[in-house]
């Protein structure tokens, strides 16, 4: 999960940015999740900052907190029965799950 444990280069969760002053400068998740992917995702939004300030903010973080989860013994959607079936998810990945 995005949680800030180590990963290869970053930290697991982190974003690395480029040149705030410049309005066409890049936000990178590339240097996170390469490794097992650790639930790490990108959402685009045209939300502007001035959409999300304030209270709005706050009651953003709580629910995206809320809904997330993260940490160690967190229990996903789709279950894992035994550890044969652990190994196929590694091994298929995603086409396990289909």
């Amino acid at each position: 999960m995005p949680d800030v444990h180590s990963g290869y280069g970053f930290c697991i969760g982190n974003v690395a940015a480029f040149d705030m002053e410049n309005p066409d400068a890049v936000v990178s998740p590339g240097g996170v999740g390469f490794d097992i992917n650790c639930g790490v995702r990108l959402l685009r939004t045209n939300l502007t900052e001035q959409d999300v300030s304030g209270d709005v903010r706050e009651e953003l973080c709580q629910t995206l907190f809320d809904f997330i989860p993260v940490g160690v013994g967190q229990k996903g959607v789709i279950p894992i029965k035994d550890s044969k079936e652990l190994d196929d998810v590694l091994a298929m990945g995603m086409d396990w799950a289909l």
